[in-house]
């Protein structure tokens, strides 16, 4: 009796130290919420994709992926009225931001890109990325646009 109660014991340490090793791979972790990425959109009045001296573009929704762009959207973000944007209380990994331009004509016709129209940027713990700014400018031809 005294060698089956034994075997019991083993076993229930056993279980009990299997399930400790469970709860402790369950737990979630929290990841501080640090990092940040900031940019700007202007309007590229000679096409040059430079943006020196160029006007920023206010109220275009920039949006913010988790990872693959186009997918898992995280949030939203309007540009003020320099173009500027930020994204703050980020936590780390891979994102990707995407101006909307689509969903904005920004007052000026024809209006399209002139630089990259997404930046895929990885984050660390409390670091801030600073994205090459975002350029639209009139291709439609018309000077009085």
């Amino acid at each position: 009796m005294e060698y089956v109660m034994n075997l019991y014991k083993k076993a229930a340490i056993q279980m009990l130290c299997i399930l400790s090793l469970y709860l402790a791979a369950c737990t979630p972790v929290d990841v501080p919420k640090t990092a940040a990425i900031s940019g700007r959109v202007y309007f590229d009045l000679d096409n040059s994709s430079s943006c020196e001296k160029e006007p920023g573009i206010a109220d275009m929704p920039i949006r913010l992926y988790v990872g693959v762009c186009g997918e898992n959207m995280l949030e939203t973000r309007y540009t003020d009225e320099n173009g500027e944007f930020v994204f703050t209380d980020l936590a780390p990994g891979d994102y990707c931001v995407i101006p909307d331009f689509e969903d904005k004509t920004c007052g000026y016709a024809g209006n399209f890109p002139t630089t990259a129209i997404s930046r895929h940027v990885t984050l660390e713990s409390g670091t801030k990325a600073d994205l090459v700014w975002f350029g639209f400018g009139d291709l439609s031809g018309n000077p009085d646009n």
